[in-house]
């Protein structure tokens, strides 16, 4: 790699790509983190308003459990569906729905960037590399683990 600056002024060497890639894995991870906590949170808000309380002693173990289970079945499915998309699977739909909007909305997009062919978009996107959330993937297993977890041990109380 070339030591010319980039635009952003820093020096596109390895070691800046790995500290780009710890800081991409922080965010992910943190993003990730907050968002499962608030959709397990917000199942388990659901199912305590719409379930009866006074039939069970352990409740609250219940609800939990369900919350974080749930929250990690939803979330390793939106990781399959982004890897799936990093992968290249929806790029004709993307590229139909731009190209859609750009006629409605921009009629001189042909002289703006975007690709004139689905073949240059895809080209481009090839080239961008698309990357999955593996942060999501993680912590979607340890979600749905520590759901299965307390699942396990409400059926045994």
């Amino acid at each position: 790699m070339s030591k010319i600056p980039l635009a952003n002024g820093r020096p596109d060497t390895p070691e800046s790509q790995a500290l780009e890639a710890k800081a991409r894995w922080k965010r992910n991870f943190i993003i990730s983190l907050i968002g499962l906590t608030v959709g397990g949170g917000l199942i388990a808000l659901l199912e305590f308003f719409t379930l009866d309380a006074s039939i069970d002693k352990n409740f609250a173990l219940h609800l939990l459990g369900d919350g974080f289970g749930l929250a990690g079945i939803l979330g390793f499915g939106f990781f399959a569906l982004g890897f799936i998309a990093s992968q290249g699977a929806f790029a004709i739909l993307s590229y139909s729905i731009k190209l859609v909007f750009l006629n409605v909305f921009a009629p001189k997009y042909r002289q703006e960037s975007f690709p004139k062919t689905y073949y240059d978009y895809k080209v481009k996107k090839d080239h961008e590399g698309r990357k999955a959330i593996y942060p999501l993937m993680l912590l979607s297993l340890i979600y749905l683990a520590i759901g299965i977890i307390l699942i396990v041990i409400y059926a045994n109380l």
